[in-house]
């Protein structure tokens, strides 16, 4: 297809520049950034007794999940180069503009993650399993509500029976 004719926004100003992609590694800062932050905030967790502790500190978990999380945006700038030798373009599909789904899933998420200190974990997580679904386009409301239901108490038990791991009730008290 003739680049000329397309509708499409060009993407020339953003293509690779040799061993580095800009768009990636404008995105890799940005997670760098945010791993940075996230890191720092497990620095601030309470010390455990090591004899609670069983070898691993309240940080450490986020700390090595973190870690990977930065490890692998490190290799995003140069994705470009694996892509090029197996025949694809990058830019192709980030000419097409973000889809309108995307960012209302965006939002309902934020309002969900907000609203979950109120809510609880219990609650929070039927409230996602009812909406997503509904929101992504499923329409069969049975197998909708059976998720909805299995689901969240599923990993309520498995959290607090088998984990020992006990998650905020919410201002409504709803908790396994």
């Amino acid at each position: 297809m003739d680049s000329q004719n397309s509708t499409a926004p060009s993407t020339d100003g953003a293509r690779a520049l040799g061993l580095v992609h800009p768009v990636d590694l404008a995105v890799t800062a940005i997670i760098l950034t945010g791993v940075a932050y996230l890191f720092y905030e497990t620095t601030q967790f309470d010390e455990v007794s090591p004899l609670f502790a069983q070898n691993i500190q309240p940080a450490m978990y986020p700390q090595l999940l973190l870690w990977i999380i930065g490890a692998l945006a490190c290799f995003l700038p140069f994705e470009h180069i694996l892509l090029t030798k197996k025949g694809k373009n990058i830019d192709k599909d980030r000419s097409e503009s973000v889809h309108p789904l995307t960012k209302l899933t965006i939002a309902f998420l934020v309002v969900v993650v907000l609203a979950s200190p109120y809510l609880g974990m219990l609650l929070t997580m039927i409230t996602i399993c009812l909406v997503m679904p509904r929101l992504w386009g499923y329409r069969k409301l049975i197998t909708i509500l059976l998720f909805a239901a299995i689901f969240p108490v599923a990993v309520s038990l498995v959290f607090s029976k088998v984990l020992s791991v006990y998650f905020d009730s919410g201002i409504f008290g709803i908790t396994i």
